[in-house]
């Protein structure tokens, strides 16, 4: 009876090194829309240091029709607010009078981006008048701009009028340039600083699942820690994945940081799955921890956010 229970016990910790092995690799194209806001994030940031522009990438605003939205790029100095929506298109595009953006692409095919400049002066909006009600009477002023980051691509010869102005990368880096100069309102700092980002899940293999992560799924304890915490969570987790793992007992270890300093270690053998909600899919799924390499999860936002 020793022999059978050593040859289940070899067969559930193989399942395991099996699974805790499994590989997800990156999504190339989402993974290079992710790298060109980055990289206007970082040009931003350097260019707009010297006339005071604070940066915010990735804001995700509360829309009153339900969920909330994301702006991908706000930036301040003083009383003027650029709000952004980046588009890292090759190839050439038409926009036709009702708003619709048809991007033909380099390698051939059309794909249509419906009304992006309507988008985000939509989100626009919203954003000023999140601010409004909470400051009346301060005077910010707010732009909308689409910015088209591609050195490859071929603009439309007429464009119709829009609600958002459209620039290139060169146009609107020149802009935080030429204007600004004063740290960014403080009433409007406070405003923004009761927003949120994604949440993200990085899987081992280099996949990167952005969304609101709904639950951590490692028990009651860790949930109400959860609850408690002060801004980002970062959370690493390191699983026996050497083949020697699989002829002894191994456990995973998950460990829980928040930026106030507050720290809780987990150890597991199978079984705990994140819940979570990623970007474009329809309904929330569960994560299994055993794939899940890292995570950085935003800050709670305030009840105006």
């Amino acid at each position: 009876m020793r022999f059978l229970g050593d040859i289940l016990g070899l067969r559930k910790r193989w399942r395991l090194w099996r699974k805790r092995r499994v590989q997800f690799p990156p999504d190339e194209i989402h993974q290079a829309g992710e790298n060109a806001e980055l990289r206007l994030e970082k040009l931003c940031r350097a260019a707009g240091k010297n006339n005071e522009w604070s940066v915010y990438p990735s804001v995700r605003i509360p829309d009153p029709e339900g969920g909330r939205r994301e702006i991908d790029l706000i930036l301040v100095s003083g009383n003027i607010v650029l709000v952004v929506e980046q588009k890292h298109w090759s190839g050439r595009f038409e926009v036709f009078e009702d708003g619709e953006f048809l991007q033909h692409r380099n390698k051939g095919g059309s794909h249509s981006h419906a009304t992006v400049a309507h988008r985000i002066a939509r989100k626009a909006r919203l954003l000023e008048e999140i601010h409004r009600k909470r400051y009346p009477n301060n005077d910010m002023t707010f732009h909308v701009l689409v910015a088209m980051t591609h050195q490859r691509l071929e603009w439309p010869e007429k464009m119709p009028d829009l609600p958002a102005e459209m620039v290139n990368e060169r146009q609107l880096l020149g802009r935080i340039q030429s204007i600004g100069g004063e740290k960014i309102d403080a009433e409007f700092y406070e405003t923004m600083d009761g927003f949120g980002t994604w949440d993200e899940v990085h899987m081992h293999g280099g996949l990167k699942l952005k969304g609101d992560l709904l639950g951590l799924g490692l028990g009651s304890g860790v949930e109400e820690w959860d609850v408690n915490r002060n801004g980002e969570l970062m959370v690493t987790s390191k699983h026996p994945r050497g083949v020697l793992s699989i002829f002894k007992e191994t456990t995973s270890h998950i460990e829980l940081h928040d930026s106030g300093g507050r720290h809780i270690e987990i150890k597991c053998k199978e079984g705990p799955k994140l819940k979570m909600h990623v970007v474009g899919r329809t309904n929330s799924e569960e994560v299994d921890w055993m794939h899940v390499d890292g995570i950085l999860a935003s800050k709670k936002p305030e009840e105006w956010g």
